[in-house]
């Protein structure tokens, strides 16, 4: 299942790069689905989070269509994973704040992943381009940006205090937010 997830995210992710970046979009769901096969060994977990963009950010997917090739399960937690991207950015990221507090863990799980991924390329790009960087985002305001990341944190620091991927989420976020 792990594999068809790959194929099926790199298929439906092609052409997509990464915010501000000449880096393809497939490798931050990859990234994602790595950091998740170290907190558990369900397949359709990780699955769910390398497809967890997918409903999201790629035209003609929806939940039905994950639930016929993988699982209701897996279009599931890809659904609670996703953002209603007609609402604005502090809504839906307010909204996210909220659902992780009492997701299921594998909707945790993932949303962590999502967002160590995401504070790997912010600590990877910010030395280079400075200011610059926030620039890259619908939100320009970085004190803003590091709100949403300590809300996420503060989120899952009761379920993911112990595991190395929390570690470094909260190293990551003091190192770039203070």
């Amino acid at each position: 299942m792990v594999q068809k997830a790959i194929d099926f995210a790199t298929k439906v992710h092609e052409g997509q790069y990464r915010k501000g970046t000449d880096r393809p979009y497939i490798v931050h769901p990859m990234e994602v689905g790595k950091i998740v096969s170290t907190m558990t060994q369900d397949e359709e977990i990780i699955s769910a989070a390398i497809l967890h963009d997918t409903i999201e950010d790629c035209e003609g997917v929806d939940a039905n269509v994950l639930k016929e090739m993988f699982s209701a399960r897996v279009a599931g937690i890809v659904s609670q994973e996703s953002e209603d991207k007609s609402k604005t950015w502090m809504e839906r990221k307010s909204a996210t704040i909220e659902r992780l507090k009492t997701a299921p863990i594998e909707v945790q799980m993932i949303g962590l992943a999502d967002k160590l991924s995401n504070m790997r390329d912010i600590d990877r790009d910010y030395p280079v381009c400075g200011e610059e960087l926030w620039n890259r985002f619908r939100m320009k305001d970085k004190a803003t940006i590091g709100w949403y990341y300590k809300g996420v944190r503060e989120a899952l620091r009761e379920v993911f205090a112990e595991t190395e991927a929390f570690a470094e989420y909260c190293s990551l976020i003091d190192k770039n937010f203070g």
